[in-house]
């Protein structure tokens, strides 16, 4: 019995001071149909679910935008979750994503526990830091004459979420690229001719069996793209791990990770 509970008592340590502390840092190559040559190459480093707060304090998430920052991305989206409630992190949030640097800037979408609390506040000292809050709306990266929609959709568990409204601006032929921190949008999302989406809000699990997180994971209870790229004809989805944690601050199987996406024209 004591064989068993060091065992238990050391993955728990390992889960709580190594694991959710130890990124992992991935590029991902995403063809697109239809992308103009303009933008293949585009680098979208994607950063989802940092839970700023007690458990997940500033100086961690310094680091990680410093890592984010290195990548020399030409757009930072952050996909929700920003905080696990209240409001007393929003200042520390703001400062930190204001001081991540891409050419085309940052750009976020809400998660349903930015809004554990009151949301507005967040939103508001974002934009004062320069970030672009998408909800339920987009704007245009241009290249050389062509054109990149990006776009952002609200929190769908307090039913903020408007995707049609979001694509509203989109031309015909815009390839677009959707921040939908929840997974389960990108049904919708596809019908919409969205070429990607990039969502969080899983954690991929957040515990899962090592080495076979997309097989074996918590996350595959609830969400059918749990962890990672899946494509649907011409429409992908990437769902990021995220960086932080919520409930018992572990991650066992699945690392916290920062992800750099790739546009490729197909």
């Amino acid at each position: 019995a004591l064989y068993v509970y060091l065992f238990w008592l050391t993955v728990a340590c390992w889960g709580v001071f190594v694991r959710r502390r130890w990124v992992k840092e991935l590029e991902i190559e995403v063809p697109i149909v239809g992308l103009p040559r303009a933008f293949d190459g585009y680098r979208i480093a994607h950063l989802s679910d940092l839970h700023v707060g007690s458990l997940t304090p500033r100086r961690m998430a310094q680091r990680w935008i410093a890592r984010t920052n290195a990548k020399k991305p030409d757009l930072v989206a952050v996909t929700g979750d920003m905080v696990t409630s209240g409001t007393a992190f929003h200042s520390d949030i703001a400062e930190l994503l204001g001081e991540l640097e891409a050419k085309d800037g940052v750009c976020v979408a809400m998660g349903n526990h930015d809004y554990f609390g009151d949301g507005e506040p967040l939103a508001s000292l974002l934009r004062d830091k320069g970030v672009r809050v998408l909800r339920n709306d987009g704007w245009v990266v241009e290249r050389d004459g062509a054109r990149l929609y990006v776009a952002g959709v609200d929190d769908n568990w307090s039913k903020r979420d408007d995707v049609e409204k979001a694509l509203a601006s989109r031309r015909a032929g815009d390839t677009t690229v959707l921040l939908a921190h929840d997974p389960s949008m990108f049904a919708e999302a596809r019908r919409a001719g969205v070429e990607l989406t990039l969502s969080g809000h899983t954690h991929g699990g957040q515990v899962a069996m090592p080495f076979f997180a997309k097989k074996i994971s918590l996350a595959q209870l609830t969400h059918e793209h749990f962890l990672g790229l899946y494509r649907g004809g011409k429409s992908a989805i990437y769902v990021n791990a995220g960086l932080g944690t919520t409930g018992p601050p572990l991650r066992l199987g699945v690392p916290p990770e920062i992800a750099v996406l790739v546009l490729r024209a197909a």
